[in-house]
């Protein structure tokens, strides 16, 4: 299940007539290379980079526009097939490129979620896992300008070790590469929170999301955790985005 809550990142400085910007840094502290993409939502332009490459223990940053909405997550085992289209094993968002043009990542995939608003107001982000997981990851606001709560949201341990067999994404050696959310693979509406329990009161945690949240108390780990996932921070804040965070 998609949420309308989303990212924000940032790349090189990019120039939007002037308007005020925010930066989102990006760390990758996994031991592998992961390929980060970016959706802007409200079918407003996109960000100057869809996707891109970062190599274990490398850093990117991105400036983006204020108001933004939107998301990021990062995408793993990716590589270029025998008829040159770029794929990968987790989060892919089926561009065919390494740059996802408009597309958001397939489910499983952790999120990073924003809604920046304009003149320095309250800023919404969480890590989601609303729909699946795929690797650790955490947001931090740099305090810099931010005021208010301004607390990290994130996932830092490796869900799939508790994934149930019933969620596994599998790879092609057999490893669990992604966790499932309950509503990705049984679409029932007690997992997705849609009608006729489309209410907070009546879409409570299920043993699925519960598993999720004891994992990762810091996100959402269904769709109205709103109380434990969504954090705020105010003031204009730049942004730390850290895959698999310590």
């Amino acid at each position: 299940m998609m949420k309308t809550l989303v990212v924000f990142l940032s790349l090189t400085i990019l120039s939007f007539g002037g308007a005020h910007a925010a930066t989102m840094s990006f760390k990758n502290n996994c031991p592998y290379t992961v390929w980060p993409g970016t959706l802007t939502s409200d079918q407003k332009p996109q960000l100057s980079t869809t996707g891109f490459e970062l190599a274990s223990q490398a850093s990117f940053s991105l400036d983006t526009p204020v108001p933004w909405n939107g998301r990021f997550w990062a995408r793993t085992g990716c590589s270029t097939d025998a008829s040159g289209k770029f794929v990968c094993a987790t989060a892919d968002c089926a561009s065919g490129q390494v740059t996802c043009n408009g597309a958001g990542a397939i489910p499983p995939a952790t999120l990073a979620e924003f809604n920046i608003p304009a003149g320095g107001g309250q800023d919404f982000y969480d890590v989601s896992l609303v729909d699946g997981f795929n690797l650790p990851m955490s947001v931090t606001p740099q305090p810099q300008g931010g005021t208010g709560d301004c607390k990290t949201a994130t996932c830092p341990a490796n869900v799939n070790a508790v994934c149930p067999s019933e969620l596994q994404k599998k790879g092609s050696d057999g490893s669990v590469v992604a966790c499932l959310s309950a509503c990705a693979q049984f679409g029932d509406p007690k997992y997705c929170c849609t009608p006729p329990q489309e209410t907070k009161e009546k879409c409570p945690p299920t043993n699925y999301s519960q598993i999720f949240h004891d994992k990762c108390p810091d996100a959402y780990s269904y769709a109205y955790d709103d109380n434990q996932g969504l954090f705020t921070c105010s003031g204009g804040p730049n942004y730390l985005m850290t895959f698999c965070p310590s």
